[in-house]
């Protein structure tokens, strides 16, 4: 009589998916040399376009801030989008032989973690680059740490896990890659049009707004930033024109607080969604 084998604990197979995807992401090293080269690209046209003008006036800072948060969103989007929907047929097939979901969808997000990790310092470099070029320095403390850099870094950083885990999401969601490659670009642009940023949102537009990672992105730098505290363009020439504070840099360490959880909570729903979604791969019928 044949021994039964023995199911290996959750926790084995969850260090064992993270060890195949670790593998995937550096034999992959196109894909991987883009996504190491584009926040630095994002960075330094941060600097070349509004560099000389961040931290110096309103207008300017909020622009380079507006800048890092698109760069950060697409960083994450493209990073995760393909993800899982181009490994579904293994997936399919692993499932049905015992894969436990759970694992493989952690497994993905520890390694979008620790790569965007390492995104996120590369495209915080923009504000290093600023204080090189232009001698534009951050404010002397940050609201919640002492380094305001460091707290620019940790903002920067939960917005692109927190995108990455939504590119996540549609990956485990739909089931063609042209789908997933098709739906980044749509995704992308509603985060940047309901941002609060390229128009003013009222009434059910406000509304939508609160479920953008761009705007909770642009509150987190601006508030580090300190926006409602640096003075608009024109009152160099006429100091006389009022600058009304807006609530969303609210410049307090309790706001931003506030704004990490709320992306942090982005992240963790996402994956838990795209766990659910992925049960769906069992209905397959390519």
């Amino acid at each position: 009589m044949k021994k039964k084998t023995e199911r290996i604990s959750g926790f084995r197979e969850w260090r064992v998916l993270t060890r195949q995807a670790r593998r995937i992401l550096f034999s992959d090293k196109k894909n991987l040399l883009v996504s190491l080269i584009f926040p630095v690209c994002a960075a330094l046209i941060t600097v070349w376009i509004a560099g000389e003008n961040m931290f110096v006036h309103y207008e300017g800072t909020k622009s380079a801030c507006f800048v890092l948060v698109s760069a950060a969103i697409w960083c994450g989007l493209f990073n995760s989008i393909q993800i899982v929907v181009r490994e579904r047929a293994n997936i399919k097939r692993d499932y049905t032989a015992g894969l436990r979901l759970r694992c493989y969808t952690a497994s993905r997000a520890e390694i979008q973690f620790f790569l965007c990790l390492i995104q996120s310092a590369l495209l915080t470099g923009a504000f290093l680059g600023v204080a090189e070029k232009f001698g534009n320095t951050l404010p002397d403390y940050g609201l919640i740490l002492e380094n305001p850099l460091l707290e620019c870094y940790i903002s920067i950083f939960l917005l692109m896990f927190a995108a990455d885990a939504t590119g996540l999401f549609v990956s485990c969601l739909v089931r063609k890659t042209e789908t997933a490659n098709v739906l980044a670009p749509y995704i992308l642009i509603v985060q940047l049009i309901f941002s609060g940023i390229l128009f003013p949102m009222k009434d059910q537009a406000e509304n939508v707004s609160y479920a953008m990672l761009s705007r909770w992105g642009m509150e987190a730098l601006g508030s580090t930033c300190l926006l409602n505290d640096l003075p608009l363009k024109i009152q160099a020439t006429v100091p006389t024109v009022p600058h009304e504070a807006e609530d969303m840099f609210l410049s307090t360490a309790s706001h931003l607080q506030d704004v990490w959880g709320v992306l942090i909570a982005f992240a963790l729903v996402c994956i838990f969604l795209g766990n659910l979604a992925l049960h769906r791969v069992a209905k397959d019928t390519r």
